[in-house]
């Protein structure tokens, strides 16, 4: 290997040969280790990541790429990764160390590394300039002109650049070889740090190809890959949460999967404490990064550790410091980790910054918890809610919470930020809220969102008990909204709050009142709800906004109008962005496609919302069951739908339940079972509807289509009649009352009056884009509508797609034999059994199969089971 200077002799040397009137000395030669100048080996756990060499390999001729990000990005593996396997020139590697600060050194190193490739010409002058053992100027001017010879050009890599930052003269002799760029050679440069060689000047020549941490980061495929080359198996949620906790960053999943393999816990529990307090991490932070820090560097990170997000703004409120974005800079440009994310803001990396806050904690915990309240009154101040209460619970002072609860709880709750408007709630304690009739209030409202209705009403009573004599309007307008949706009166007058926000809840408060008020007055309930929309949007209160739609869409279903519903409750989705939020609008969304004709759709949204991994409320999960169910059963699936339906109308148990609602999704489940000629199941569900919200339009139509499930169809128009009278029954329930008195007259062979009715719930559904109705009408009515000038295409297509008729209900002594027939008995033991004759139960068997359509013993119990006539 190349023999050249030691490094004690080389500055001096250096400096005699540059004064005139001096011969170069006489030197001490010296071996590189060939370690130096050789490719790094592969690790073990290599993940190949062809697409950051083409990256590099995008840079054209006379281009410096420069690899430049924290210790631990992975910029050594990547780079031999490229050199072994990219393809390409030969790869001269030069892994610099500090001593190569000296600039004969820093030369002497570049000519061994590219002599190292073997792929030097032998008549190079490189070859006579190694064994003549050149120096100073000499070295260096002789050097760049031989590489500039090289054909055809080889790869230069210098690893760990940023060593040479110690000594000027090393960054000057790499300056110069940038700023030549010899073109034997592509130069590309590794560096935790950004080396003082015109970055900035060759960027804007578009000289410089290059990649950075971000870049560098890995992603979720390449963190399980990691993982998986490293023997541990980690499922796809631990994946995810390896790769938030570390950023990407490849030292901290390096160190994690070896703690994992280590046994340290199981993935899902290690992974989630894991943070740069775990010792692998701290000792690898101290001694690769922080110990290169000045003290008052050091002290300013962990002052700026508290915080996740760390505008420049509350930087200097930490710190105390206005020069602080300029010291960050600093900081970032000697150890990565910390980079500037927007105009006015910078991030500390997770890791780092986990490991500091929690040496702060150790070190200095009083100054740690000021540094905390510091910062949640900042965020207070800064229109940042959740992140002030999240600071006020780590400084572990409650009176602090309880102070910025006082004028924060409207905003979070108004904006949907609940859990750290409970957990805030839960720090300052239950005396402190029942002492603060608005702390009071904010918690029944949030108990009121979790549908914890007795909890809210807790939560009312401590705030009456606590009622100043007299309260502010906003206080008044929150208890006033808080009464509201918890479904009582407000127990005294209210004027206007000077909160917009608030303003918006009691508008929100009111619509919704109104919507649920029997009956029902929609019209006013829509004026309320659009005056919540205006300051919802002024204010950014996405919460407020997503609820005053979903009641938006809710006004519609109240007024059997599937068409309305999809305006509001899109906007509600789009909104939204949180499944959660909106899972009862998906479900509005869905029953709107399914009376509109379009099963399948309404299936596919309430199934993608109920695979979602978030917690479903119970009503919310009932809404989407029942509708999926229905949806089911029409695309030929009766029997599964009804059960569905069923079981989830069970698992709702005392869950609130808007009562419009409640009547739309009992419509549902009532018709698949009588589809099914399961009058066992339309009963209970009339007098589940009957128990939970009374007597109502649906209810009167439930029983006059059961009359009709029977064979008693004049029984069936008298139901119905009363409801076509007023008029005042939601669309869904006209139409179907229209098309019930349609097929009851046809059956009576008075054909006007059928076609009349016919005529009427065609006109009434055309406006509310009713369809289903029509597809599930009786045979005659059908029949008539075939050859009706006003049938649509949609109508007509969706009558087209019924297949099936509805299933004769078996008698209530059919029943009896039925529920023998999975028994062993034969016809003679079941007549003895049930003390009349074998004919007559032969009889009722042949009626039983000829009802379900089979012609066995097995094929009735089977398709009596299918339609949850055998439980």
């Amino acid at each position: 290997m190349l023999a050249t200077r030691s490094p004690s002799s080389a500055s001096s040397s250096a400096k005699d040969a540059a004064s005139p009137g001096h011969a170069p000395l006489s030197v001490v030669m010296v071996r590189i280790p060939a370690s130096r100048t050789a490719v790094p080996a592969l690790p073990a756990w290599l993940v190949r990541r062809p697409a950051l060499w083409r990256r590099l390999e995008s840079a054209r001729p006379g281009q410096l790429v420069a690899v430049i990000a924290p210790a631990g990005s992975g910029k050594t593996v990547l780079l031999a990764e490229w050199a072994r396997h990219g393809g390409g020139p030969p790869t001269a590697w030069a892994g610099l160390d500090r001593d190569d600060a000296d600039p004969d050194r820093f030369w002497s190193v570049v000519l061994a590394a590219v002599l190292a490739t073997g792929a030097v010409p032998a008549g190079s002058p490189l070859h006579e300039l190694a064994e003549r053992g050149a120096t100073g100027e000499d070295l260096a001017d002789a050097l760049l002109e031989g590489l500039g010879t090289l054909r055809p050009a080889i790869r230069l890599v210098l690893d760990d650049v940023h060593v040479l930052t110690e000594r000027q003269a090393g960054v000057r002799a790499l300056a110069r070889l940038v700023r030549h760029r010899p073109a034997g050679v592509h130069l590309v440069l590794a560096a935790r740090s950004d080396p003082a060689v015109g970055l900035p000047r060759l960027r804007l020549e578009d000289g410089l190809r290059e990649l950075r941490a971000d870049g560098l980061r890995f992603s979720l495929d390449a963190t399980a890959a990691l993982a998986e080359a490293s023997g541990v198996a980690l499922d796809a949620d631990d994946v995810v949460t390896l790769h938030r906790r570390t950023e990407g960053w490849a030292a901290g999943l390096r160190l994690a999967v070896l703690a994992l393999r280590g046994g340290e816990g199981s993935g899902e529990s290690f992974l989630a404490r894991f943070s740069g307090d775990d010792r692998s991490v701290a000792d690898y932070l101290g001694g690769e990064l922080l110990d290169g820090l000045a003290p008052d560097d050091r002290e300013l990170l962990a002052d700026l550790s508290v915080c996740r997000r760390l505008p420049d703004a509350l930087a200097v409120t930490l710190t105390g410091r206005a020069d602080v974005a300029r010291r960050l800079e600093e900081v970032a440009h000697g150890i990565g980790m910390v980079e500037r994310v927007g105009p006015d803001e910078h991030h500390v990396h997770a890791l780092l910054r986990s490991h500091l806050v929690a040496d702060l904690a150790r070190r200095r915990p009083e100054h740690c918890r000021r540094q905390h309240a510091a910062a949640a009154r900042w965020w207070a101040e800064h229109d940042e809610p959740a992140h002030a209460l999240r600071h006020a619970e780590r400084a572990e002072d409650p009176a602090l919470t309880a102070e910025l609860l006082g004028r924060l709880a409207v905003p979070l709750l108004l904006r949907g930020e609940l859990p750290a408007l409970r957990r805030a709630l839960g720090t300052v304690g239950l005396s402190a809220v029942g002492a603060d009739p608005g702390l009071a209030l904010a918690a029944a409202l949030v108990h009121l969102e979790a549908r914890e209705l007795p909890a809210a009403m807790a939560r009312l009573r401590l705030a009456a008990r606590a009622w100043p004599a007299a309260p502010a309007p906003d206080l008044a307008a929150l208890r006033a909204a808080a009464e509201l949706l918890a479904g009582t009166e407000p127990a005294h007058p209210v004027t206007a709050p000077e909160d917009p926000g608030l303003a918006g809840l009691l508008h929100l408060a009111r619509g919704t009142a109104l919507l649920a008020a029997s009956p029902a007055d929609t019209a006013t309930a829509r004026a309320e709800l659009h005056r919540a929309l205006a300051p919802a949007r002024a204010g950014r209160l996405v919460r407020l906004e997503v609820a005053t739609f979903a009641e938006l869409a809710l006004a519609a279903v109240v007024e059997g109008d599937p068409g309305g519903v999809t305006g509001p409750a899109e906007a509600a989705l789009e909104t939204a962005g949180r499944p959660a939020w909106t899972a009862r609008t998906a479900a509005l969304l869905a029953w709107s496609d399914l009376l509109r004709g379009d099963p399948g759709r309404a299936a596919d949204r309430c199934a993608g919302v109920l695979e979602l991994p978030d917690r479903l409320a119970p009503a919310d999960r009932y809404a989407l069951r029942a509708v999926h169910g229905a949806a089911v059963g029409d695309l030929g699936r009766r029997g599964a739908g009804l059960t569905e339906a069923r079981e989830a109308r069970v698992a709702l148990g005392d869950a609130l339940l808007p009562a419009p609602l409640v009547g739309a999704l009992a419509l549902l489940e009532h018709r698949a079972a009588l589809l099914l000629g399961n009058l066992r199941v339309a009963g209970e569900v009339t007098a589940w509807l009957a128990g939970r919200v009374g007597d109502t339009d649906e209810g009167a139509l439930m029983r006059a289509c059961t009359e009709a499930a029977t064979g008693r169809w004049e029984a069936a128009r008298a139901g119905v009649a009363a409801l076509r009278r007023s008029g005042r029954a939601p669309a869904t329930v006209l139409v179907e009352a229209g098309l019930l008195d349609a097929e009851a007259a046809l059956r009576a062979d008075d054909t006007a009056r059928g076609r009349a009715a016919l005529d009427a719930a065609l006109t009434a559904a055309r406006d509310r884009d009713l369809v289903r109705p029509f597809a599930l009408a009786g045979p005659r009515t059908r029949a008539l509508l075939r050859e009706h000038p006003a049938t649509s295409a949609r109508v007509a297509a969706a009558c087209a797609a019924v297949t099936d008729e509805p299933a004769p209900p078996l008698s209530e002594r059919e029943l009896v034999i039925l529920a023998l027939l999975p028994s062993l008995l034969d016809a003679p033991t079941m007549a003895d059994e049930l003390v009349v004759s074998v004919n007559t139960v032969k009889t009722q068997i042949r009626s039983i199969y000829a009802k379900l359509g089979v012609s066995s013993r097995r094929g009735a119990v089977t398709e009596a089971q299918e339609r949850g006539l055998l439980v």
